[in-house]
C-alpha cells in the first residue's frame, strides 16, 4: 500500500512539474525585433540594424494570458528607454511596440517582455550598428537602385490585437 501511495504521489508531482513547465513556455510563443508588422505578423526578423534606419519594432505573440498585462521594456546601455504596457484580450494575442532610434544610439538594444507580476517571459537583443561597420554593399546598391525596402508608416506606438 505504501508503494502505491508513493507512486501516486510521484506521478502527481511529475504531472504538476510538467504542467507548470508547459504553462511557462506557452506564455510567449514568439518574440522578435522586426522592421515592421503587416497583417499582425512581423515582416522579418532583425538581429542587427544599421543606424541609417531610425525605427524598429518588437513583436510578441502571447498565449494563455487573457486578462493579464504584459510590458515591453526597451533598454539601451543599461538604461530603460521605454515601457509599453498591453492588456491581453484573448488566449492568443499579438502585440507590438516601436522605438524611434537616434543614429548615435549604437550598441545593444534589449527588449524584455514582463508580466504583471514582474516576471520575465522573454528577452531578445539586437545590435544597432554604424552603417559603415556592417559592410553591407548590397544594401547600398539597393538604395542607389531604389529597391531598398522602406519602413512602414508609423501609425502609433502601441498595438494589440487578437487573432
Amino acid at each position: 500500500m505504501k508503494i502505491m501511495s508513493f507512486l501516486a504521489a510521484t506521478m502527481a508531482m511529475g504531472l504538476m512539474l510538467l504542467s507548470n513547465a508547459a504553462l511557462a513556455s506557452e506564455s510567449v510563443a514568439r518574440s522578435s525585433f522586426t522592421n515592421g508588422v503587416e497583417n499582425r505578423e512581423p515582416v522579418d526578423k532583425v538581429g542587427q540594424l544599421t543606424n541609417d534606419k531610425e525605427k524598429i519594432y518588437f513583436f510578441t505573440e502571447i498565449k494563455g494570458m487573457s486578462g493579464r498585462t504584459v510590458t515591453h521594456r526597451w533598454e539601451h546601455a543599461g538604461d530603460v528607454k521605454a515601457e509599453v504596457k498591453f492588456k491581453v484580450g484573448s488566449d492568443r494575442w499579438r502585440i507590438w511596440s516601436s522605438k524611434n532610434l537616434q543614429p548615435h544610439w549604437v550598441g545593444e538594444w534589449i527588449v524584455t517582455v514582463v508580466d504583471d507580476e514582474g516576471k520575465t517571459l522573454a528577452e531578445e537583443s539586437m545590435a544597432y550598428v554604424p552603417m559603415k561597420t556592417m559592410g553591407n554593399t548590397e544594401h547600398m546598391d539597393n538604395m542607389k537602385q531604389g529597391t531598398d525596402k522602406t519602413m512602414p508608416k508609423d501609425d502609433g506606438m502601441m498595438h494589440d490585437t487578437k487573432e
